[in-house]
């Protein structure tokens, strides 16, 4: 349950943040304390922040739920794992009455509960069968752990929509770095294939790292692979209001068409190999990122566009950030990896 804990409490973190940015500002309310859990239904509704509101609990309920059951029976996961989701939803709204910026809103509470309810009963139907698979396969440890949370990392992070498809570490904004080539079709295809390439020939390597030695890397690979899709064709279509399928350019098929060349030979390799081949790509990966063309059709999502502050935006903000850090977690967790096998004095 480690990996649950990890991902519950980073995932908490994050709900903090998008809930009381940008933490400024405070004062006192007009109005009574708690009096939004009495106000009317708000004359306009924005149907995408009340998706949020009930996407954003789902996961951590759930994840809740993972934390709680070893201690639990299944129906007091659930229905503790619900409360103390609406319990942090309910702190939030309220302390969202001392702050100028923010609106504290019983219809977000409410929307927080159901995608909450949502989650730990989701948690309850999927996880026994789920669970047995997963432990089964992992490492023992926390090599085993720390792996599936970066892995998983690495497929959240596919919600933010970045130029290049699967590119992390983008510091060209924060730098003010100037692209090393000019934009044309064929530069810019030939930067999203590098892209393409390397990042998800990474999380293999992030894959086969997090598994036992005996066990295949190769199907568990495809599968982070396939949710690492869905998660980017949900984002396109969903957040930036483009084709569900818009990103999926020729540059992106020629990148994951070398990479499954050539992940099944490098899965083979020795751990120390396949940790020196995922750092590799991710430095790679980051400079292509920085150094490729700017693409002048690439728009900014309306959501992340001032001067209005929504949920989306702010739950962009924590995309973005986790984009860039990305690849510095999986550099860390390889070079553990080589530091523990070589502790252990042979090869893992």
């Amino acid at each position: 349950m480690r990996p649950a804990i990890l991902l519950a409490a980073a995932y908490a973190a994050a709900i903090i943040y998008a809930s009381l940015e940008p933490f400024e500002g405070w004062r006192m309310p007009t109005d009574p304390l708690f009096g939004f859990l009495t106000a009317p239904w708000p004359r306009y509704t924005i149907i995408s922040d009340i998706v949020l509101n009930i996407a954003a609990y789902f996961p951590f309920s759930a994840l809740l739920y993972l934390v709680l059951r070893p201690a639990l029976s299944p129906r007091r996961a659930t229905v503790a794992a619900i409360l103390l989701s609406g319990m942090l939803s309910f702190t939030l709204e309220s302390i969202q009455m001392l702050l100028p910026t923010r609106i504290a809103s019983n219809v977000d509470l409410a929307t927080n509960i159901a995608g909450a309810a949502g989650g730990a009963c989701a948690a309850r139907t999927w996880w026994p069968s789920l669970s047995a698979s997963v432990r089964c396969r992992l490492r023992d440890g926390l090599a085993g752990d720390a792996g599936i949370v970066v892995v998983a990392l690495w497929i959240l992070v596919q919600l933010y929509p970045v130029p290049l498809a699967f590119g992390s570490g983008d510091l060209r904004e924060a730098l003010n770095l100037a692209p090393a080539f000019a934009h044309t079709a064929a530069a810019y295809a030939a930067a999203q294939a590098t892209v393409v390439a390397l990042f998800t020939g990474a999380a293999g390597l992030l894959v086969s790292l997090a598994l036992q030695p005996q066990r295949a890397p190769l199907p568990a690979a495809a599968v982070a692979l396939l949710l690492a899709l869905a998660v980017k064709s949900l984002a396109t279509g969903t957040l930036t209001g483009a084709g569900w399928t818009q990103w999926i350019t020729p540059g992106v098929v020629i990148g994951l068409a070398a990479s499954a060349l050539a992940l099944p030979w490098v899965v083979r390799q020795s751990l120390h190999t396949r940790a020196t081949l995922a750092i590799a790509c991710l430095a790679a990966g980051v400079i292509a990122v920085n150094i490729a063309p700017q693409n002048p059709y690439q728009t900014t999502p309306v959501f992340m566009l001032p001067p209005e502050i929504t949920h989306l935006a702010r739950f962009g903000h924590i995309m973005l950030a986790l984009s860039v850090c990305w690849p510095l977690l999986a550099v860390a967790y390889c070079g553990w990896m080589i530091a523990a096998a070589a502790r252990s004095g042979h090869r893992l």
